[in-house]
């Protein structure tokens, strides 16, 4: 993970979602899909934290910024966090 120099760091989340959800996604994050396999679009979203480890607030984050209306997930072995 990336660190910023000023006592944070850079995490880079990688999220999958169904392809039919894919325009939405990126226009609620700001961020086109990387790559899209398996009819599921995979995008790497960025965030700032004081915590390496700090999967809690990725989660709430993500969450509240996705909500619940579609199916997405983490791929958190392909995340640096």
């Amino acid at each position: 993970m990336k660190s910023n120099s000023f006592g944070s760091f850079i995490q880079t989340i990688v999220i999958s979602v169904p392809n039919e959800n894919a325009e939405q996604v990126a226009s609620i994050l700001g961020i086109e899909p990387f790559e899209i396999i398996d009819n599921q679009a995979r995008f790497e979203w960025t965030r700032q934290t004081t915590r390496k480890g700090d999967d809690e607030d990725v989660v709430f984050d993500l969450s509240r910024e996705l909500g619940f209306d579609f199916e997405w997930r983490i791929d958190w072995d392909k995340s640096d966090y």
